[in-house]
C-alpha cells in the first residue's frame, strides 16, 4: 500500500519514510480492504514539549473512511501514537461495519466510488465578501445512501461533531450532529 505523505516543517529522510511505511503496511494487514493511506505530519512551535509534532493520518476502506490525530516529542512518538489510534479505530470498525452483512455489502458495491472521491478532495477558493472571513477549503465526497445509525457510526469514526449524508429511509440529505449533552440530533430540509 502506498502511503501519501505530507509534511509541513518537518524533514522526511529515508529512514523515517521506512517507518512511516512499515507502520501503514502492519495496519493494512489487519484491514484487507485498505484502498487508500494518507499522513500528514506537522512541526508546530508549542511551547509543550510533547506536542511538538503533530501527525493526521486518514485511511480509507471499503468506502468508509476512518481518521486520527495525536502528537508526539519527535516524528516517531508521533508516528507510533497516531498508528495506535488508527489501530482501535480498525478494531472498531471491523467490529461495527466490516463483519455485518451490510458493511460487507457496502465494502463491495462502494470501493470504486470511495477512489474517485480522493480525486474531488482539496478544492480550496478564497472569498471574503462582507469581512466575515476567508472560505480556506471547499471538501467535495460522494455521498452514499445510509441509514442515520450509519452516519452516527462514521461521523464518530472521523471524530467530527456532524455529519451529512444521504438518508437512505427518508429519501433526503440530512445532517447528524453530536449534542452538548453527549446525544444526537438529525437536520432534515423543510422546504417552505
Amino acid at each position: 500500500m502506498d502511503v501519501r505523505t505530507f509534511a509541513k516543517n518537518i524533514d522526511l529522510n529515508e529512514e523515517a519514510e521506512l517507518y512511516i511505511q512499515k507502520k501503514i503496511d502492519r495496519l493494512a494487514r489487519h484491514l484487507k480492504p485498505l484502498s487508500d493511506a494518507k499522513l500528514e505530519v506537522t512541526r508546530t512551535s508549542s511551547r509543550a514539549e510533547s506536542d511538538r509534532v503533530v501527525a493526521q493520518m486518514t485511511l480509507t476502506a471499503g468506502g468508509r473512511t476512518l481518521r486520527g490525530q495525536e502528537s508526539g516529542t519527535n516524528l516517531f512518538a508521533a508516528i507510533d501514537a497516531i498508528t495506535d489510534v488508527m489501530d482501535r479505530q480498525i478494531r472498531r470498525y471491523k467490529g461495527k461495519f466490516y463483519r455485518s452483512y451490510q458493511g460487507r455489502k457496502f465494502a463491495r458495491t462502494n470501493v470504486r466510488q470511495s477512489e474517485q472521491a480522493l480525486d474531488l478532495e482539496n478544492r480550496e477558493q478564497d472569498a471574503d465578501p462582507q469581512g466575515l472571513g476567508n472560505l480556506v477549503r471547499t471538501k467535495r465526497f460522494l455521498m452514499q445512501p445510509m441509514t442515520i445509525e450509519e452516519a452516527i457510526l462514521q461521523m464518530e469514526m472521523l471524530s467530527h461533531d456532524f455529519f451529512m449524508f444521504y438518508n437512505s429511509d427518508a429519501s433526503e440529505y440530512n445532517v447528524v450532529y453530536r449534542r452538548h449533552d453527549g446525544d444526537y440530533s438529525v437536520i432534515e430540509p423543510d422546504l417552505a
